[in-house]
């Protein structure tokens, strides 16, 4: 008996063996339902964005997403020509140390230009990616479909993509970040000022190239104040013997900078600018000094004007910024 045992016990076997071997292993996964949590997503023109991922809903990883046709939402259209077009974007080919890359030259020499598409979906994750090229592109609604391919095998998504091209300023300044504002002070005694109205600000992008913020600060009449003959200067900090000394401005935030007779000129390398606050926010900080300016209703030569406006730009390109007082008179 025992023998029969044995010998029926080593068929069953041999037939499981044999059965399993004949069937095919399924490997990974890929789910049908693959998606983005945002849908549509806000793509803000000219500024660089990264969306966040798919969701992959379970399938197994890693897996590549290749687009396969990207289309106008409002007609249906298939516009992969104008995804496709490429437009001169600065990238970096190192790493900047903090410490010891300060110069606008260190800067830049870790920078060069490739010509890439304004738009991309990233292979590994499914990322909106965009960058200052998208400036150029229509806005609009825009889909795409995904080829998505994983150790499971591959699938293709219609249109499981949708974004927004949205228009937007191409920098920050009053209301988003800060406001304007005018402070007459008493020279001698820091403690005590006058308010005065807000002034005027007005930036506009005037080019595409080269990276410059131009500075011009007018007086009520529309006459500029000459940077080059020291009649616009630093603010300085409150307090005794405060550290840093000055109140931010764009010279500390660039090292590359030229006055002329109507203007401060200030280049940077590389967006957003300021790429980080060094304090309150990113309000910009200059002071005309009591010699060169008549204020409103207060004693002639007593009182500085100070100026504030905020600033930080997300695209590169030339800007052009005017501050006008409108209760100060230049004193040539």
């Amino acid at each position: 008996m025992k023998k029969i045992f044995y010998l029926y016990s080593a068929i069953v076997l041999a037939f499981i063996a044999i059965t399993y071997s004949c069937k095919k292993s399924t490997v990974g996964f890929l789910s049908p339902y693959v998606h983005y949590e945002q849908n549509p997503i806000k793509v803000p023109k000219g500024r660089t964005f990264l969306s966040s991922a798919l969701n992959p809903d379970g399938s197994s990883m890693p897996f590549t997403a290749t687009v396969v046709h990207y289309y106008n939402k409002a007609n249906g259209q298939i516009v992969d020509s104008l995804f496709n077009k490429k437009f001169p974007v600065q990238i970096f080919t190192g790493y900047i140390d903090p410490k010891k890359d300060t110069s606008f030259q260190q800067i830049i020499s870790f920078l060069k230009t490739e010509y890439l598409p304004a738009v991309t979906i990233l292979p590994n994750s499914g990322q909106v990616s965009a960058n200052s090229g998208a400036l150029y592109l229509p806005a609009g609604e825009y889909q795409y479909d995904l080829r998505i391919t994983n150790e499971a095998g591959t699938k293709v998504y219609p249109k499981i993509g949708d974004f927004i091209l949205a228009d937007t300023t191409t920098f920050d300044a009053v209301p988003a970040i800060g406001s304007t504002s005018e402070t007459r002070i008493l020279v001698g005694n820091e403690s005590k000022s006058s308010v005065g109205q807000h002034p005027l600000l007005t930036i506009t992008r005037v080019a595409d190239t080269p990276n410059i913020i131009t500075v011009v600060y007018k007086d009520k009449n529309g006459t500029p104040w000459n940077p080059q003959a020291g009649e616009v200067v630093s603010r300085p900090a409150a307090g005794l013997n405060p550290i840093p000394p000055y109140l931010q401005s764009l010279q500390e935030y660039t090292s590359s900078y030229y006055y002329t007779s109507t203007s401060s000129v200030f280049r940077f390398p590389l967006v957003p600018f300021p790429l980080n606050t060094l304090g309150n926010g990113f309000n910009i900080y200059q002071r005309i000094p009591a010699k060169y300016v008549s204020n409103d209703g207060l004693p002639e030569g007593a009182y500085t004007l100070n100026l504030r406006f905020p600033i930080r730009i997300y695209v590169p390109g030339s800007y052009l910024v005017v501050e006008q007082s409108i209760d100060a008179t230049r004193v040539p």
